[in-house]
């Protein structure tokens, strides 16, 4: 007698192969943790592909949001790396604005002899991720809160940037860096590729690596992770390097588009950021997220600020939205288990 087939078997066997595509999908939308964001994209480029009649769908405009979104997507990567152990970093504009006057004074410029070369890059990574060092040692040496830490340090390195460029508008004369990130041999522009790939190594590096997951269980609980033997000072320490290195690239790749550089570069990124932080699921309370949402939350953005540019929102108006975006991001994404007083 052949064994009876059970009825969830049986069941399973029957399902078109639509189907159980469709439930596989479910699983990993929710495991991943994006399909709210995702839902959110695909909701506001079809509201403004209807309000443009197409045009924010045209091959063209999806290149620009992409190119535009890259280098917020790098900063977002590195902001969100502080957030998920629980901390915050206001440092972003210092440590941008500190690596942009050093690529304006090093590189190629008709102000002085100085010509680095591609050795800017190397560069601007050491120098924010020093930046990213000295930011967390001040906040688990001294136990001063990640808020004041981050904003005190931003304020010190804009000084030091505002001291060495002497408000000069450095030219670039060097544009092999801002050839290669335009260029598009594979139809978009490469820097959108250097950000895709960013983002991929960090969500590896959070996902399969011991350092990454202890990022995640100092943000879930700090105390607990002491007791499971995490060296928490050193983590932090290594999650705001990581971000201070992303910064400096951030800050390279944004001067090389500009063609220019000065100590003001980057002073209008910080909101934005944290904005796609918390718009990518990033819970501003830690132990959530990934790159990956950065990556999503910066696209949201990005798709919500050109369609309002494509239908001549008022910009006013257009700050107001951008606002609204974060306070609903942060209600929606807040563990307020973790707050003890809300003040």
């Amino acid at each position: 007698m052949e064994p009876v087939e059970s009825m969830g078997d049986a069941n399973f066997s029957r399902q078109p192969a639509h189907t159980a595509w469709m439930q596989g999908a479910r699983r990993w939308l929710r495991r991943s943790g994006v399909g709210a964001q995702l839902l959110s994209l695909a909701l506001i480029v079809a509201v403004f592909a209807i309000g443009t009649r197409g045009a924010s769908l045209s091959w063209d405009n999806v290149q620009v949001v992409l190119s535009l979104a890259a280098i917020p997507a790098i900063l977002a990567v590195g902001l969100h790396l502080t957030i998920v152990i629980g901390g915050i970093d206001l440092s972003l504009q210092g440590t941008v604005a500190l690596c942009a006057v050093f690529v304006g004074v090093l590189s190629k410029n008709r102000y002085n002899d100085h010509d680095v070369g591609l050795w800017i890059l190397p560069i601007c990574l050491a120098i924010g991720g020093a930046a990213g060092m000295l930011t967390g040692v001040l906040h688990t040496k001294l136990r001063i809160p990640s808020f004041i830490t981050t904003l005190g340090v931003s304020w010190v390195l804009y000084g030091v940037a505002v001291y060495v460029n002497k408000a000069m508008l450095i030219t670039l004369l060097d544009n092999r860096i801002q050839n290669f990130i335009n260029d598009k041999p594979l139809g978009v522009a490469n820097i959108v590729l250097v950000a895709l790939t960013i983002v991929i190594a960090v969500q590896f590096f959070e996902d399969r690596t011991r350092t990454g997951r202890y990022l995640y269980a100092i943000g879930g609980d700090e105390a607990l992770a002491r007791q499971a033997g995490v060296n928490v000072p050193r983590m932090k320490v290594v999650a705001f390097a990581i971000a201070g290195c992303l910064y400096g690239l951030g800050a390279l790749l944004l001067v090389s588009r500009m063609g220019s550089a000065t100590a003001r570069t980057g002073l209008n990124l910080l909101f934005p950021v944290i904005t796609a932080v918390a718009v990518g699921g990033v819970s501003l309370t830690g132990g959530l997220g990934g790159a990956k949402n950065a990556l999503l939350g910066t696209l949201v953005l990005a798709v919500l600020n050109n369609g309002m540019v494509l239908m001549a929102v008022n910009p006013y108006a257009q700050t107001a939205v951008n606002g609204i975006v974060l306070i609903v991001a942060v209600a929606l994404t807040l563990d307020r288990r973790k707050l003890g007083f809300i003040k």
